[in-house]
C-alpha cells in the first residue's frame, strides 16, 4: 500500500470525537455549538477567542466531550478538554 493509500484509510478510519463549546456568562453553563474536536481547524479555536473577547466581561467557555445517545445525537459530558478565559486564553484541561 503506498503512503497515500495508508494516510486515506488512517483517515477514513478515524473515529468522530464530539464535542460542545460551552459559554458561561452568568453562573451557569450554555451550550453553543457541537463540533467534532478530531476534525476542527485552528481556527475554530480562535473564532472562538475572538468573539470570547468581544463579547462582555465576565465571560468563560470551555469544550467537553459528548458522548453518543440513543437517538443518534449526542449528550454533553463534565468531561472538560479545554477552557478559556480572556487572561488565559485557551488552555488545555
Amino acid at each position: 500500500m503506498s503512503a497515500d493509500n495508508t494516510a486515506a484509510a488512517a483517515k477514513h478510519k478515524r473515529l468522530p470525537r464530539p464535542a460542545q463549546l460551552q459559554i458561561n456568562q452568568s453562573g451557569a453553563w450554555r451550550s453553543a455549538l457541537n463540533f467534532d474536536a478530531g476534525d476542527a481547524p485552528p481556527e475554530f479555536l480562535e473564532a472562538a477567542d475572538s468573539l470570547g473577547r468581544l463579547s462582555g466581561t465576565h465571560i468563560g467557555m470551555r469544550i467537553v466531550i459528548c458522548i453518543p445517545s440513543g437517538s443518534g445525537s449526542t449528550i454533553p459530558t463534565r468531561n472538560v478538554l479545554m477552557h478559556w478565559t480572556r487572561e488565559t486564553g485557551w488552555v488545555s484541561a
